[in-house]
């Protein structure tokens, strides 16, 4: 059978009226070259590049931020004990003073007066003691002899116990008045700083009770209290009790560490001295204090700090910069790098954040490379290119930052 040629009639010139034979298999030729132009397959993208880190295994601090308030070490109330004009104050307010130190002079006239009635009783008690022995001592052998009745012997010796008894209380009103003395002499009985005059010269002080005239505290140790939840102190024990955590030296634990108002770091550390035994009611917490070396007096009474208190050490646990984790509505994932340069996704159980690095609880091990940067451009079972990461500055100065686990997620 012949092959069946087609052919186009077109007009060569619309005004003659002639047409113009053209084959029409020269358009379907242009028409295939197109065709297969368009069917040509897609060159392959090369694999994308993205920054790696190897995630690492630390033992890792259990530390948990507070608000604190630093109270005194010890906080002593200076008051005048007896009553009378104070007379003259011996120290500069604000100063430093020692134990023993003369604080304020209360007039003594009186009470030096009721000192020398006191004494002048007591020897007039001695004097009738000593009479009374010696007549009791007389009348001794001449009872033996029958020379005297024994109602005479009886007589004397009862006056020898009764003017015994009048010179103890001589003696007890001596050293009353004594001290009633001592006391117009105001001496501090604590070592540390002493605070503003209350009560100025020449005011009737001690009458009815015992007028608050300065205070001083020591500080060169102080207090800081602390309030932790007790769905907090549950959890740390639970984590205790399986041995997540651990305790004990070379862990830090029971240590803490101040963060003044200004936000720089105090130079010492403290210790846990006292953790309330119940749980306060109104507030659902329980008070904790640690003592803090203070030798520089930075820290004042009542100045709030932040506390980071390390409660013990979690071995084995697994860290990825915070870089590599993405929060999604379900939770957290990263991506890490397989065999062949594949990526995978992984669903993650995340801890607190530890400087700028995240806490992996489930879903990592040790080791296991994950993507860092890039992360926007993956999908699963995807081919990269895979580079290490370097910390930028940022990320250094984070690090550079105090450790903090309890940070929100």
């Amino acid at each position: 059978m012949a092959p069946i040629k087609l052919a186009l009639l077109v007009p060569r010139n619309p005004a003659s009226g002639a047409w113009l034979l053209i084959p029409v298999f020269a358009m379907l030729l242009s028409l295939s070259a197109c065709q297969k132009k368009e069917a040509a397959a897609p060159k392959a993208l090369p694999p994308a590049p993205v920054k790696v880190v190897a995630s690492r295994v630390e033992t890792v601090p259990v530390n948990n931020e507070y608000v604190g308030r630093v109270a005194a070490y010890r906080s002593v109330e200076v008051r005048a004990r007896v009553e009378g004009i104070l007379e003259r104050r011996h120290f500069v307010e604000g100063a430093e003073v020692k134990k023993g130190d003369l604080l304020y002079t209360i007039d003594p006239t009186p009470y030096r007066i009721a000192l020398n009635d006191a004494q002048a009783d007591q020897a007039r008690s001695a004097a009738n003691l000593a009479s009374a022995r010696a007549k009791e001592r007389r009348l001794a052998p001449l009872v033996k002899e029958n020379a005297i009745s024994q109602q005479d012997y009886d007589d004397a010796l009862t006056a020898v116990k009764q003017t015994e008894a009048l010179l103890a209380v001589s003696n007890a009103n001596v050293e009353r008045a004594q001290t009633n003395l001592g006391y117009t002499r105001v001496t501090a009985t604590e070592s540390g700083k002493i605070g503003a005059a209350l009560v100025p010269e020449g005011r009737l002080v001690g009458r009815g009770e015992s007028t608050h005239l300065t205070t001083v505290d020591r500080l060169d140790q102080v207090y800081v209290n602390f309030n932790v939840a007790d769905r907090d102190a549950l959890i740390l024990r639970r984590e205790l009790s399986a041995g997540r955590v651990k305790t004990g030296e070379g862990t830090g634990s029971a240590q803490a560490r101040l963060y003044l108002p200004d936000g720089s770091e105090f130079e010492r550390s403290g210790r846990l001295d006292f953790s309330e035994s119940q749980v306060n009611p109104s507030t659902g917490t329980i008070t904790l204090r640690v003592v803090m070396p203070n030798p520089s007096q930075k820290l004042l009474p009542g100045m709030y700090v932040r506390v980071v208190y390390t409660a013990g050490a979690r071995p084995g646990t697994i860290l990825i910069p915070q870089k590599a984790v993405i929060k999604t509505p379900t939770g957290h994932i990263a991506w890490v790098v397989g065999p062949e340069n594949r990526v995978e996704r992984r669903d993650l159980v995340v801890g607190e954040w530890l400087k700028s690095d995240w806490i992996i609880e489930k879903g990592l091990g040790a080791g296991e490379q994950v993507v860092v940067e890039g992360l926007h451009r993956l999908q699963q079972g995807a081919v990269v290119s895979p580079s290490p990461w370097v910390p930028g500055p940022a990320a250094s100065a984070t690090a550079a930052a105090p450790a903090s686990i309890g940070a929100s997620r």
